[in-house]
């Protein structure tokens, strides 16, 4: 009897010691794919560029155009960001036509996005952004844009960061249609 109590010990002690091992195998491969906390990985996909944005002289942002988890968000630091990233000097909300005739929109998207994986880690936030001649209407002309899709990789991100992450990401030069980018977090 004292011999199958010992066997039955060296089986429980090695099931364990198999437990822990794939434990810190997973947990070393988790922790090599997980993004540095002090960076912001995302990849960038380019939908079109129908105009330069050298070219481009003032922006409008109107209200309705900045949306974050599917409601219109206000962020002034986003035009004190535009102008940073873009280069452009005139942003101003709410615009008309005949003060400037170009438009920007940012959409950002919470949510894994499967389609989209680098490194194992699946996208967690998609955002679109873009700059767009509008119509004397005031309407973006959407054949007229250059604009992206900013796919971003780490998690709980705040949206101002995600949008000045998705202006870098406008104002990258692409050869291809996907560019991996990282940025540090001091944004």
């Amino acid at each position: 009897m004292s011999r199958f109590n010992l066997k039955s010990d060296s089986l429980w002690s090695g099931a364990i010691a198999v437990l822990l091992l794939g434990g810190l195998v997973i947990g070393s491969l988790m922790k090599r794919a997980d993004p540095n906390l002090n960076e912001l990985w995302a990849v960038a996909s380019k939908n079109q560029s129908a105009i330069d944005l050298d070219g481009v002289s003032c922006l409008s942002v109107a209200s309705h155009d900045v949306v974050f988890d599917r409601k219109d968000y206000s962020d002034p630091r986003l035009l004190e960001a535009i102008v940073g990233q873009l280069q452009i000097k005139i942003v101003l909300f709410d615009v008309d036509y005949a003060t400037c005739p170009w438009g920007f929109f940012v959409t950002v998207v919470p949510g894994q996005v499967s389609a989209v994986k680098y490194q194992d880690l699946f996208a967690q936030y998609l955002v679109s952004i873009g700059v767009c001649e509008r119509s004397p209407n005031g309407r973006m002309n959407p054949n007229r844009c250059t604009d992206k899709n900013v796919y971003v990789f780490n998690p709980h991100v705040e949206p101002h960061e995600l949008f000045t992450l998705a202006l870098i990401g406008l104002v990258k030069s692409q050869m291809d249609e996907w560019e991996i980018f990282k940025v540090r977090k001091s944004l």
